[in-house]
């Protein structure tokens, strides 16, 4: 358990973030005087790390040296790692007309989202996992490790066509949790008998420090445009631009920063100074003075952890049994692969939608989704997960489960 804790405590804080579903937003162009819309998003996501592993810190169990071996096995180089999770409540009064116009409603938006994601070597997780005893005489290389987490609260006040249902919203963020570190060039020599150890480091890490629950405010826009496309046959099809927490944040609690600025080696230290009770980060600043890291207390811009996805959506107004989606993710992250995704919609029922979806990209590689939804007069259902296989199976690579719930007046 500890050294699974030095590994996190080395990816960044371990904190959740905000993920949009591939369940689909369908395009409805009824109108409704009132709705309400709840969307609940839990994902995280791994290129190596199997769910055989992360599930005993999750749910507990014991960790054999057969499931650290095959989590081992997929690792390259350099692996990325993600997690997510939101809950959001959005209102949408279309009976009123904004600004003395018939066409324009508002939306009312409130949420919590946080956010993680990094990037590290093989040499870390084996270094967390198995210990120093198997880097013996030999170089640890955790250079090019990178990670960051943010976590916050919104407001949002914006206006939405009534027609066609594109909006623009107007966000306030309150930040609640900020981390985040970069290592250019990091390399850890333990001789052969383990006593001594060499530091090779280039890098910094910073956090706010202050112990205030909000340590720093934003401001943003979400984004929804739907766009009609005139596709063969004269029938029409939407193209969606949607962002979400697309913005910057001032972090102005106290922001600590741990800095090496140029490539710096040290030898004589025994392992222990580095991983025991005077570690660098819990004895006195002579550790730190001697390692050549500076501890500044400084302000900190941000941009906030949001993403754009473009793509074809679903039209519920379309009498078709059965209809394509299709489209690409981004996050403005290194580690965040752009995903592109596809899918079939089925309409099997007046009242019941099913789908499936495949994926690569994001914080992991393949994956496959399923989802259904009900649909009745006053609301719609629909629960649904982009990662299947990892629900079901201890060889997948994340987990992934969405609710999002409509209701109409």
């Amino acid at each position: 358990m500890m050294r699974f804790i030095l590994f996190l405590i080395a990816l960044g804080s371990f904190s959740i973030g905000f993920s949009q579903q591939l369940l689909p937003i369908q395009h409805d162009t009824n109108t409704y005087n009132h709705e309400f819309i709840i969307n609940g998003v839990a994902d995280y996501g791994a290129t190596s790390i199997q769910n055989a592993l992360s599930s005993k810190f999750l749910y507990g169990g014991a960790i054999t040296n057969d499931i650290k071996d095959n989590s081992f096995a997929k690792h390259k180089s350099i692996n990325r790692f993600g997690i997510d999770l939101s809950s959001e409540l959005e209102y949408r009064n279309m009976k009123v007309n904004l600004f003395g116009k018939e066409k324009y409603g508002f939306i009312i938006k409130a949420g919590y989202y946080s956010y993680t994601s990094s990037l590290y070597s093989k040499d870390l997780f084996g270094l967390a996992f198995y210990g120093n005893e198997n880097y013996l005489d030999q170089n640890v290389n955790f250079s090019g490790t990178r990670f960051s987490s943010m976590s916050f609260q919104k407001i949002g006040f914006g206006v939405i066509d009534k027609k066609t249902k594109s909006n623009v919203t107007l966000n306030f963020y309150a930040i609640s949790n900020y981390a985040e570190g970069n290592v250019r060039e990091g390399k850890l020599f333990q001789s052969a008998n383990g006593d001594s150890v060499s530091l090779t480091f280039d890098g910094e890490f910073q956090y706010a420090s202050k112990n205030t629950f909000v340590k720093g405010y934003g401001v943003g826009v979400d984004l929804d445009f739907r766009i009609p496309v005139i596709i063969k046959d004269g029938k029409t099809s939407y193209i969606q631009f949607l962002a979400k927490n697309l913005g910057v944040a001032s972090i102005n609690s106290n922001v600590t920063r741990y800095a090496a600025d140029t490539v710096i080696t040290f030898d004589g230290f025994t392992f222990n100074q580095l991983v025991g009770d005077a570690t660098i980060f819990n004895s006195t600043s002579s550790i730190l003075d001697t390692l050549g890291i500076d501890s500044t207390a400084i302000s900190s811009v941000r941009f906030l952890p949001g993403f754009i996805q473009i793509g074809k959506i679903v039209d519920a107004m379309c009498t078709s049994k059965v209809q394509s989606f299709f489209g690409v993710r981004i996050y403005p992250s290194v580690s965040y692969v752009p995903m592109i995704y596809a899918g079939v919609h089925f309409k099997t029922t007046k009242w019941l939608d099913l789908g499936t979806n495949i994926s690569y990209g994001g914080y992991t590689t393949l994956r496959l989704g399923l989802y259904s939804q009900l649909t009745f007069e006053k609301f719609t259902l629909g629960i649904s997960s982009e990662d299947i296989v990892g629900i079901v199976s201890k060889t997948g690579k994340g987990q992934s489960f969405i609710l999002r719930l409509r209701l109409k007046i």
